[in-house]
């Protein structure tokens, strides 16, 4: 019988704090969508599901998912502009401009304009940013055990290089033109 859409209750992944629905499994199944593309209906609730984990491991650091990753940033290549933040996030520019304001009323991050360019906006850390670097290391560290405990080491290797294959296959939002060669439904 398969697990698959199930809610594990117990073993490496499972965390009583995470805030996930009281019952039943989540997200919901969908038959169509695992007829129809399993592959991405498995990432779909693999990845919601791990961002609930992630959420809930960075909310006693005040934390929202995706705000650590602007932070590794900084710590990994310092003040930078905030265009240069949305490109390599890929993200939309409003979301790390709300990001970043609420990063910066936390104490974290400040920002400022460039003293070569006016038109951009530097994001440096603040001493508490920088403080909370080894906390958000652990974060890091307990989600990948929570994720691939039950995995050997060659298994790991093997599902890590499956995913880069997959990113790499993936190109974001493709034009209508490239669509063209999907077939339509006959009317």
């Amino acid at each position: 019988m398969s697990t698959r859409g199930k809610r594990n209750q117990s073993g490496p992944g499972h965390h009583p704090e995470f805030s996930g629905p009281r019952s039943g499994t989540w997200p919901a199944p969908s038959p169509l969508a695992d007829a129809k593309g399993p592959i991405t209906h498995t990432i779909f609730r693999l990845a919601r599901k791990h961002r609930v984990v992630v959420g809930t491991l960075l909310r006693p650091l005040g934390l929202f998912p995706g705000q650590e990753l602007l932070l590794m940033q900084l710590w990994d290549r310092g003040a930078r502009a905030q265009t240069d933040l949305v490109e390599a996030l890929g993200i939309d520019h409003s979301t790390v401009t709300k990001m970043l304001q609420r990063l910066q009323a936390a104490g974290l991050v400040e920002r400022s304009p460039s003293s070569e360019d006016r038109r951009v906006t530097l994001v440096s850390l603040t001493d508490a940013g920088r403080q909370l670097r080894t906390e958000i290391e652990h974060v890091w560290e307990e989600m990948e055990r929570l994720t691939a405990a039950h995995l050997s080491e060659a298994e790991r290797r093997q599902l890590l290089q499956l995913l880069e294959s997959i990113e790499g296959q993936l190109q974001p939002a493709p034009a209508v033109a490239d669509l063209q060669h999907v077939p339509l439904p006959a009317t």
